[in-house]
């Protein structure tokens, strides 16, 4: 397991930016697959209001024991289980690529109808090379998708979320290129 909230300096950089999108925005951020809480807690660090949602029981107990103070709920990308209250922002790190393609179009319009204009989403994903649709690929938790950084904008652009910016890097030590979106709601 991690025992770092990021591998890499630009997933660090990334995330503060989106901190920074989403600091002084009424409601709270949330993390959604937040697994260990890592990322989670070094957000309420930079003063958000955060909460994790996971849908593994186990990765929640362990981010309970890490991260006793961070409010977390047991829930899928959905976020139906959030309880109710504004949302300021939401942060996906490499968590919906385990979220068939379909269902992430579906999750991402959900998400469109619980925030406001102006939230920020950060999205963070293995990336696919060439356009086209996901592909699939051997992942050792659970099956997964690579999207290209275009499809993934795509997608959050029909849901009503325009493209902010984007990062994608490749690493000699990483088999795929990371990329990292942040879309605001318009």
């Amino acid at each position: 397991m991690f025992s770092e909230p990021y591998q890499y300096p630009i997933e660090r950089h990334a995330a503060a930016a989106f901190a920074e999108a989403a600091a002084g925005r009424p409601g709270r951020t949330v993390d959604v697959g937040c697994g260990l809480g890592h990322v989670a807690a070094d957000l309420a660090g930079r003063g958000l209001d955060v909460i994790g949602v996971d849908p593994s029981p186990g990765m929640l107990a362990h981010a309970r024991r890490l991260h006793p103070a961070l409010h977390l709920v047991d829930g899928d990308a959905s976020l139906a289980a959030l309880p109710d209250g504004p949302i300021a922002a939401i942060l996906a790190r490499f968590s919906l690529i385990h979220v068939e393609p379909g269902e992430v179009r579906s999750t991402v319009r959900a998400w469109s109808a619980l925030v406001d204009a102006g939230t920020p989403v950060l999205v963070a994903f293995q990336a696919a090379d060439e356009p086209g649709p996901p592909l699939a690929f051997d992942h050792a938790v659970a099956p997964a998708w690579r999207w290209h950084p275009d499809e993934f904008a795509r997608v959050l652009a029909e849901a009503g979320f325009e493209e902010a910016w984007r990062i994608v890097v490749r690493d000699k030590d990483y088999r795929f290129p990371m990329a990292q979106l942040l879309a605001v709601r318009d």
